[in-house]
């Protein structure tokens, strides 16, 4: 064989070679009986049409993967795709943790996709994630339960005094322990900078760069409920809270809680573990009734390229359909907003739909860049409030000194 010919085919097969499998390492931090099912049939779906580009799946726990993802592109070792809390991306971004996927041709799908959700990835006019889902909240509510207390089944609370109101009366005790507890504000999955954003405000400016935690919106609500918390008593809500659990065990499912503040896709849950539960789902009550562009909050997930990856241009292939097409089964499934406008069209459940109807009034914010870990302090505030009796003003002035000193020290 002359060795041209020779050269040239050996160069041929190593292409055919080189293209005929890469393995993607994909982590995400889906797990659970409910999630690794939808998981497993969207990844198998696009292993069997790219038999070139195979995804092999990590589950990494939800409050680690942030953690092991930077670890691992520290040490040049990352995975090829992750799924990570949409909140942060942009902190990434400014660090050089992520890639830039504008490079890759991201721009191009851009109005493919909900504007507030994408600007969750964009970093100085460049995108580092792909928005993938969102969600909203809204308060349950166990239609029996309603019907036993003398409340009307087809009509959910829409204030707060309402929803104080409610739980009076959903309240059942045996003596002095409570068997169910009506409602309290810091059961579920709203918190309270939720409720603050629900008032009308939110806890930082519109750059993230500067907090607003001790406002007087922010004191109002952290004195309503510490009235709950009095009313009910801290031993009360502790003891009742650590008998919680997941599955049949949720508290709401379980019959503990007569109303709970969860996500759109707690419908999907429920119909998982309690598919015979008589409920009722109804938006977040409001101090007023009237709704806003805070009335309800979504967090979500983007899909990022850690920094340093061995395959970016077939990474990047897999997370712009998984973001895309596997968001439509995701949706379907699981009943998370998907980012991606089209993969919402042909979804009709009732949940589904009423999560769609609710997303102009859902706040998705941004961690701010230079204070990502606020919220301790925020917990320690009220923490200190709920449980020592410290005052409200002080208590979140006392946070606001300390997140301002931590936006000084991190700019530096």
């Amino acid at each position: 064989m002359k060795p041209r010919l020779f050269l040239i085919m050996t160069a041929a097969l190593a292409s055919t070679a080189g293209a005929q499998k890469v393995t993607l390492d994909f982590w995400a931090h889906w797990g659970s009986e409910q999630r690794r099912p939808t998981i497993n049939k969207i990844i198998d779906t696009w292993n069997k049409a790219h038999p070139d580009i195979q995804v092999k799946y990590t589950f990494v726990p939800f409050d680690q993967i942030q953690t092991k993802t930077l670890a691992s592109v520290a040490a040049k070792n990352p995975p090829d795709v992750v799924v990570i809390d949409i909140r942060t991306s942009r902190i990434r971004a400014s660090k050089n943790q992520n890639t830039d996927l504008s490079k890759l041709g991201a721009d191009k799908v851009k109005e493919q996709f909900y504007a507030n959700l994408w600007t969750t990835g964009t970093y100085k006019g460049d995108q580092y994630a792909l928005p993938f889902v969102t969600e909203s909240r809204f308060l349950y509510y166990n239609k029996d339960a309603f019907k036993e207390a003398g409340l009307n089944p087809g009509k959910g609370p829409a204030t707060w005094d309402d929803l104080m109101a409610y739980a009076k009366k959903l309240d059942k005790k045996s003596g002095p322990i409570y068997q169910r507890i009506g409602f309290y504000p810091l059961y579920g999955n709203f918190g309270f900078e939720g409720w603050v954003q629900n008032a009308g405000e939110d806890t930082w400016d519109d750059s993230r760069d500067n907090p607003n935690v001790n406002s007087a919106t922010a004191v109002r609500t952290l004195n309503w409920i510490k009235e709950w918390n009095d009313r009910y008593g801290s031993r009360t809500l502790t003891s009742f809270k650590a008998s919680f659990g997941s599955g049949t065990q949720d508290p709401f499912i379980s019959g503990k809680l007569g109303m709970i503040a969860e996500a759109g896709t707690y419908a999907a849950t429920l119909a998982k573990y309690a598919p015979g539960m008589n409920y009722g789902m109804v938006r977040m009550p409001t101090p007023t009734g009237q709704t806003g562009a805070m009335t309800s909050w979504g967090g979500g997930f983007n899909v990022e390229l850690p920094a340093g990856g061995q395959h970016p241009k077939e990474a990047y292939a897999f997370a712009k359909w998984f973001v895309t097409e596997g968001a439509r089964i995701w949706a379907k499934e699981q009943n998370d907003f998907p980012a991606y406008k089209s993969a919402s069209l042909g979804i009709t459940s009732p949940a589904f739909r009423m999560m769609s109807a609710n997303m102009k009034n859902t706040f998705v914010s941004v961690s701010p860049q230079y204070a990502p870990t606020y919220g301790t302090y925020i917990d320690k505030a009220v923490d200190e409030v709920l449980n020592r009796d410290v005052d409200a003003k002080k208590a979140l002035d006392d946070a606001q000194t300390q997140i301002k000193r931590v936006i000084e020290e991190n700019r530096r």
